[in-house]
């Protein structure tokens, strides 16, 4: 998976210039044990600093900048304008959401003090959540009381909490009036040092976890960023001699560490959490480690609903320790809609956080114009008409030979380099396709992964085998007070659908058309066949009579209740 660590602002960029130097330790150590997961972990992770201020990019390496609204600011700033930077956003909208699109996780970093942070996160993560993005905005609230801002910036950054919360997308909010201390105080640089390092620690912890989706099930990463409230993320070194558990106390200070991070605003019970666990010791360990987060988390509540998701990484470099990604119980919520999209071989050997210099960056996207602030040096000298620098083999070359279509999609979702080539050629007829294996690929939650990967032509040829091949039952289903088949639903309303229905027998034929709709979209829905529910092709009496029976029995059950 493709990360994006997106900062919008000065202040956000303080905080990212703080993380990306601690990720160039982290390489710089895991280099000398083991090279391949640095390259892994440089790989899976974009820096880019966003800004109205040309001036404030200055010591930010060209390839990492995101000048947004040249003509709105003049390069200048917002003029500590909220709505001047919505402005600039608007303008270079485009450019940001190609940037975006081309990530599957955008990790967002703002303060409310002035104006870009605070007129653009939001907007942000607006964009992300349209591109079916996992997002996970991080937004430093200014202390008034501390005389940081004025009012009037300090309830804007009050009302930017209040739009996520409306817009029930979770948000990690920092509040800076925690960082003052009367009876130890400190410069302001080692205060905002010591509030930004725990953040940078913890996402190091969660990137690993989220690069690589075979620790966890994606459809538990959707219910656990689903919904309104505050994420909490702290990470606990736990840094054993070699071949040695941790003791007792460790364990027990790391936990609490985890748990009394005070500058987090977060206030109602843990809900669903990640927990991340990196190290090389004994389960026993493990054990203790997941029990006392869960005493601490749940406090002396019966009824508690902290629901914790564990993962625990193989061959983590060191520190080593404890990743604990909190949410605040907020209610049941419908899992979100996130398009798992796999990163392409091409884009995984791009390393972005380079250790001396940064690289130059040749990404698969559509080259940008002369005038484009986002063009990377060196991007239009080797790209494609498509944008992508990869080969892909010719009419004359040998096409690989994959014994059946279902071996090639595990090939390309094992980002095998002679897959991913025949998957980005026009030679879709070089393999023959079974409507079966589409039906059951399409059932799969990897291989959402790998539709993205092909070609044109190969999706087209996909959707035509899947199409010729097999016909979809065409339930009745009820939506309010009638009885619709399932021809008639838009995506939206299967979609809906798939929220409220418990009827088990539709269920196979309902997640293959929201698969379609997913990767093909409408039209790709409007194009598939349907056939009669029933065995013959057409309804029986007795048939007639049990649906309606079954209808009425529903209709009855809800009745009851509403009463």
């Amino acid at each position: 998976m493709n990360i994006l660590l997106l900062s919008a602002g000065g202040g956000g960029g303080n905080i990212l210039r703080s993380v990306k130097a601690l990720f160039q330790r982290d390489v710089e150590v895991a280099q000398e044990t083991d090279p391949q997961y640095a390259a892994r972990l440089t790989a899976a992770v974009t820096t880019r600093f966003l800004d109205t201020n040309e001036f404030s990019l200055a010591d930010v390496p060209a390839a990492e900048r995101v000048l947004i609204g040249p003509r709105t600011t003049g390069r200048l700033g917002a003029r500590h304008s909220p709505d001047v930077a919505r402005a600039a956003l608007e303008e270079s909208r485009n450019e940001v959401e190609a940037l975006i699109a081309r990530h599957s996780v955008i990790v967002l970093i703002a303060t409310g003090g002035k104006g870009t942070g605070a007129g653009t996160i939001f907007p942000l993560a607006q964009i992300a959540r349209q591109y079916r993005k996992l997002v996970l905005p991080i937004f430093v609230r200014p202390s008034f009381e501390r005389h940081e801002v004025d009012k009037r910036r300090y309830d804007h950054a009050l009302q930017v909490a209040a739009q996520f919360d409306a817009a029930q997308i979770r948000l990690m909010e920092i509040l800076n009036d925690r960082g003052y201390v009367e009876d130890h105080p400190q410069p302001q640089a080692v205060v905002w040092e010591r509030m930004n390092l725990p953040i940078a620690r913890s996402l190091r912890g969660l990137i690993y976890v989220l690069w690589d989706l075979s620790q966890v099930d994606p459809s538990d990463l959707s219910m656990l960023f689903a919904g309104n409230g505050r994420f909490r993320i702290a990470f606990a070194e736990l840094d054993p001699p070699a071949g040695q558990d941790p003791t007792r106390s460790e364990v027990h200070d790391a936990v609490q560490s985890c748990c009394e991070n005070p500058y987090y605003a977060f206030g109602k019970p843990a809900g669903t959490s990640l927990i991340c666990i990196h190290g090389e010791w004994s389960n026993v360990v493990d054990a203790r480690i997941k029990g006392q987060l869960a005493a601490a988390a749940m406090g002396d509540r019966p009824d508690s609903p902290y629901t914790p998701l564990y993962v625990r990484t193989v061959h983590a470099p060191r520190p080593w320790g404890v990743t604990a990604l909190l949410s605040e119980f907020t209610g049941s919520h419908q899992p979100l809609d996130i398009e798992w999209s796999m990163a392409a071989e091409s884009e995984q050997r791009v390393l972005h956080l380079e250790l001396k210099e940064p690289r130059i960056a040749v990404l698969p996207l559509p080259v940008p114009s002369a005038a484009s602030p986002f063009e990377e040096p060196g991007q239009s000298a080797f790209a494609s008409e498509e944008g992508d620098t990869t080969s892909v083999p010719s009419e004359d070359d040998d096409l690989p030979a994959f014994s059946s279509f279902w071996e090639f999609a595990v090939a390309i979702n094992r980002s095998d380099s002679v897959a991913l080539a025949l998957a980005r050629s026009e030679a879709s007829e070089s393999l023959p396709i079974e409507p079966a294996d589409v039906r059951k690929l399409l059932g799969t939650v990897w291989f959402r992964g790998v539709v993205p990967r092909l070609s044109e032509a190969w999706k087209t040829r996909v959707l035509d085998v899947l199409v010729g091949g097999v016909a979809v039952p065409n339930h009745p289903v009820r939506r309010g007070k009638q009885s619709v088949r399932l021809s008639d639903m838009s995506y939206q309303d299967l979609l809906e659908l798939a929220k409220t229905s418990t009827l088990a027998t539709i269920r196979p034929d309902l997640d293959l058309l929201l698969a379609v709709g997913r990767l093909w979209g409408e039209d790709g829905l409007r194009r598939l066949r349907f056939a009669d529910a029933t065995p013959n092709g057409t309804p029986t009496m007795f048939a007639s009579l049990f649906q309606g029976v079954r209808l009425r029995g529903e209709s009855a059950q809800g009745a009851d209740e509403q009463r």
